[in-house]
């Protein structure tokens, strides 16, 4: 089978799809994690942060708090949204589409 014909739905630039995937992937590390915590158990130190990454990628050039805390809220709000891991690529372009509109 070939899939070399296959183009995407929207065209998007390689940083852009790098963005969405490491935001798909953070969103799910942090329900992960914060079911741990539920649970009673902590694993915050095994935790990755992919903040500077994904800040970097989605176009903010300056380390504030202020865009760190804001980044923080809102992935933390997305994980705890998120009911299964399938929806993860849904709420990783909405914290996409929320980080360009603090741009």
């Amino acid at each position: 089978m070939k899939l070399s014909n296959i183009s995407p739905l929207l065209p998007l630039s390689s940083e852009t799809d790098l963005c969405l995937y490491l935001l798909r992937e953070e969103i799910k590390s942090w329900k992960f994690f914060n079911q741990l915590r539920q649970a009673g158990l902590d694993g915050s130190a095994y935790q990755t942060d992919l903040s500077m990454a994904i800040l970097s990628l989605a176009g903010f050039s300056e380390d504030s708090n202020d865009i760190h805390d804001f980044y923080y809220h809102l992935i933390d709000k997305l994980s705890t949204q998120m009911q299964n891991a399938d929806e993860a690529v849904k709420y990783a372009l909405v914290a996409y589409a929320e980080l360009v509109n603090r741009r």
